[in-house]
């Protein structure tokens, strides 16, 4: 049990998060303090080194004006006033040791005879750190010329510094836990203050699960992508209680328009077996059964078509599509129908007009409006189609001198199943508009319709001609 709440604790994003930070942070402090300490250190040698190379300069004044005698008195006065830990030589040139002041300890050092010559040569003291068998702590040595006969050797003990730094390795080490405990708490507190809009999706997520189809993130001050994200998932939400809506009054359309044809079955089946029938009658029955369920078949793959189309979903490849031929082939389709009924079709079509996307479904729409087109013409009147295209988008008009539309039901006859007063004396269900919208829309277009009763109706399209900025081009996944 324990085991498994600490995986619980560990596996979380923000015990996760919140490790690297404190991890990081650490780190990042002690090479900090180590740069730090490591200057300090560098900065102490040079006030050492500035101090003995003063005391070289300060000896080379002194024997210039009395000589080597007054040196020596200057060495052993040096050596009894300095409470730290000091050491003189006074070299000749053959490498005796004219003089000598400070601890035993100090006699460990062996006097500089080789490096006479590069003094004399350069000019330059030469300094050194050194390590004294039973002392603890490192000495410093400057080697320098004070005279052009005489070499000066000056020791100090680099014991203040040491104990120093000491201390501050001493503090440095101590720094490590406080600093990993204020870097973690920090850390937490970043971690839980960044992932807070993404505990909030999760609990929305949470309650939707639990039939709370309305519940939204609230989009407030955040970070960026946490207000994305926050955005984009109640655009989700939107776009899935659309469809959960639509997906109900699909069902509820689907029911009431299922229950006609399963009538109609249902009566020419009672009809048969109650009355003494024939052959013929069996015949007329299964020939009307038939019909009723390709109706019902039909029906169904454009709810199909409609619900796919709008959902985006299914696969197919664009290709480009040579619109103005498309007409044309639509309209030699309809001509015997519209010749049969004595109305007049009409094209003004644009050259050049190829946009990419599925050719089948773009001939649905076509056909879905050209046969509303004619259907809704009386004998002797005139259907017009026109296409032409802009700098974006390719437009399509669809006019008839038809019966028209109350401009009361022009909002709703692109719904699913609905039926205007107008078309009560036709066949059809309902779908052929909607499904027709639902094209334009995946193209990222639309339809839009004036009209006039007793004058005719307009049908606009608008297409783009490339990829559209939805880009949700899909395709139809039933036919």
């Amino acid at each position: 049990m324990f085991l498994k709440r600490m995986n619980d604790v560990t596996g979380t994003l923000a015990f996760r998060l919140t490790a690297w930070y404190a991890v990081i942070f650490t780190v990042c402090s002690l090479i900090a303090l180590s740069v730090f300490y490591y200057k300090i250190s560098v900065i102490t040698l040079k006030a050492s080194d500035q101090e003995l190379l003063e005391e070289v300069d300060e000896f080379a004044v002194i024997v210039k004006e009395g000589g080597a005698d007054h040196v020596k008195k200057y060495m052993t006065a040096e050596v009894e006033s300095d409470e730290e830990d000091v050491f003189f030589r006074l070299v000749s040139p053959d490498g005796r040791i004219l003089e000598m002041k400070g601890k035993p300890f100090w006699n460990q050092i062996k006097p500089p005879s080789h490096i006479f010559e590069t003094l004399q040569k350069t000019g330059k003291p030469v300094l050194e750190t050194l390590t004294l068998q039973g002392y603890k702590y490192p000495v410093r040595t400057v080697c320098g010329m004070i005279s052009p006969e005489l070499m000066l050797q000056v020791g100090i003990s680099l014991a203040e510094n040491e104990k120093y730094l000491h201390v501050f390795r001493r503090l440095l080490l101590n720094l490590i836990f406080p600093l990993f405990f204020i870097s973690t708490v920090i850390g937490w507190f970043l971690a839980r203050h960044a992932l807070k809009g993404v505990e909030e999706v999760t609990l929305t997520a949470m309650d939707i699960t639990k039939g709370a189809y309305d519940k939204r993130v609230q989009v407030k001050k955040r970070l960026l992508e946490v207000s994305r994200l926050a955005e984009t998932f109640n655009t989700m939400l939107d776009k899935i209680q659309a469809l959960l809506k639509n997906m109900r009054e699909i069902t509820d359309n689907i029911a009431h328009d299922l229950r006609s044809p399963l009538a109609r079955i249902r009566g020419i089946a009672e009809v048969i077996l109650v009355g003494k029938s024939s052959i013929s009658d069996y015949e007329e029955m299964a020939a009307s059964t038939i019909e009723e369920c390709d109706n019902l078949i039909d029906m169904i793959n454009i709810m199909l078509d409609i619900m796919e189309t709008e959902a985006g979903v299914g696969r197919f490849e664009k290709e480009p599509v040579d619109l103005k031929k498309l007409l044309i082939d639509a309209c030699d389709l309809f001509r015997p129908v519209a010749d049969e009924k004595n109305i007049t079709l009409l094209m003004r079509l644009a050259d050049e007009m190829v946009i990419q996307g599925d050719k089948s479904r773009l001939q649905r729409m076509v056909t879905n409006l050209l046969e509303n087109a004619i259907k809704y013409t009386g004998p002797g009147g005139k259907v017009t189609i026109s296409a032409y295209k802009d700098n974006r988008q390719v437009h399509i008009v669809f006019e008839d001198t038809g019966i028209g539309i109350p401009a009361a039901e022009i909002p709703q006859i692109f719904e699913r199943f609905y039926r205007c007063d107008r078309s009560r004396a036709e066949s059809g269900v309902g779908l052929g508009l909607s499904l027709a919208k639902a094209i334009a829309k995946s193209f990222g277009g639309d339809i839009s319709v004036e009209s006039v009763p007793g004058q005719g109706s307009t049908f606009h399209v608008t297409l783009f001609r490339g990829k559209s900025p939805a880009d949700t081009v899909e395709p139809i996944g039933h036919n």
